[in-house]
């Protein structure tokens, strides 16, 4: 695939699967083996039906979560780097996390690898703590300072 091709897969995959919550739409996106590289979900094991639990697990404990691309950069080497952010509120439980009720904000960076005209390989890295935090479930430093 091209840098076009690639961008436009990716462009598809924030609206499709993320924002409107097409889940099936992610067979046609990545491979069966696609792996993920996240601080966040380590005990991820990898594996197309793994991504789709993980994003199932999202979509109900936020079911009007919005994506946006903030910028987005096709390499030579079938990749797209991906500079996102994700709002919402929290409408069903998360990790054992009672549904608060809360708006949150967070932001984040992803790095496809397309292999065979699919994502094959995920790097992330985003803003965990700062979600837990606008959540309810952990407190913000300058206040556990201050106690």
């Amino acid at each position: 695939m091209n840098k076009q091709q690639n961008t436009n897969l990716v462009k598809k995959l924030f609206d499709e699967v993320f924002t409107k919550g097409n889940i099936a739409l992610m067979d046609q996106l990545f491979t069966n083996d696609v792996k993920m590289h996240d601080p966040a979900a380590p005990n991820l094991k990898g594996g197309l039906a793994a991504l789709k639990e993980k994003e199932n697990m999202y979509k109900k404990a936020f079911p009007n979560k919005q994506l946006k691309i903030e910028e987005l950069l096709a390499t030579e080497d079938n990749r797209v780097v991906v500079l996102w952010s994700c709002q919402g509120v929290q409408k069903g439980e998360f990790q054992g996390l009672p549904s608060s009720g809360k708006n949150f904000r967070i932001s984040g960076i992803s790095i496809y690898t397309f292999k065979n005209d699919k994502i094959s390989d995920i790097h992330q890295n985003w803003d965990r703590f700062g979600l837990l935090e606008q959540l309810g479930a952990i407190e913000e430093p300058t206040r556990a300072l201050h106690k």
